[in-house]
């Protein structure tokens, strides 16, 4: 059977939310009044990115160039290891992010594996203009989308036929993960998924995750 692993980005790959980080350095303090809409789910996450980010202020090579100078932005332990072993294991790699596809391009092209056979990237779309930005989530069928970004994926992995192995930390993780065949869990992910009852592995850093694929009946 086929097998993808889709992983989730901010606080998964990276261990904080390079997202926030950019907020915090560009908009200050006051995007996390509609932090908290989104959080209790007063507005989807499109409208939320869309607000927050059209008041950044800041170039593309300015937050790119301090993304990938930040003491803050730090990858989980293993990430390149796992890559190896899923391409090894034939597994299509797919990181679906609700962040922005440049930083997170930026960031994988400077860990040398933004080319890498089988990785594809699927985050919100933007668009620089002079003092500011336009974001976008764009579906699987090319369309934009407001709310369920990453359950969209995983829906049009599970209809080519992939079995799903999941990868994530944050509360939106939980509905790609109700979809998945297996999980790995941490943080609020992690708390969700023992809430609702639903098998996951916990993982701290991404060796504990190659650890726990082995240990799978994946043939």
């Amino acid at each position: 059977m086929k097998t993808a692993v889709q992983i989730d980005f901010d606080g998964t790959v990276t261990i904080d939310d390079v997202s926030f980080l950019l907020l915090d350095t560009y908009v200050g303090s006051v995007w996390r009044e509609y932090l908290k809409e989104y959080s209790s789910g007063k507005i989807p996450v499109g409208a939320f990115n869309k607000k927050v980010f059209g008041m950044m202020k800041a170039d593309k090579k300015t937050m790119t160039e301090m993304v990938l100078t930040s003491e803050r932005v730090k990858i989980r332990p293993g990430f390149r290891e796992l890559l190896e072993y899923c391409i090894n294991k034939g597994f299509k790699i797919v990181i679906v992010s609700n962040g922005l596809h440049f930083y997170i391009e930026a960031i994988l092209k400077s860990l040398g594996v933004k080319g890498i056979k089988g990785l594809e990237i699927y985050a919100a779309k933007n668009d620089f203009y002079p003092g500011g930005m336009k974001v976008a989530y764009i579906g699987p069928d090319g369309a934009e989308v407001e709310a369920g970004f990453k359950e969209a994926y995983t829906a049009m992995l599970l209809k080519k036929g992939y079995r799903i192995i999941y990868l994530g930390n944050g509360d939106s993780d939980i509905y790609p993960a109700r979809q998945a065949k297996y999980v790995f869990a941490t943080d609020q992910l992690l708390k969700r998924c023992q809430a609702e009852k639903l098998d996951c592995v916990p993982f701290n850093d991404f060796f504990e995750v190659i650890k726990g694929l082995e240990n799978l009946s994946l043939d």
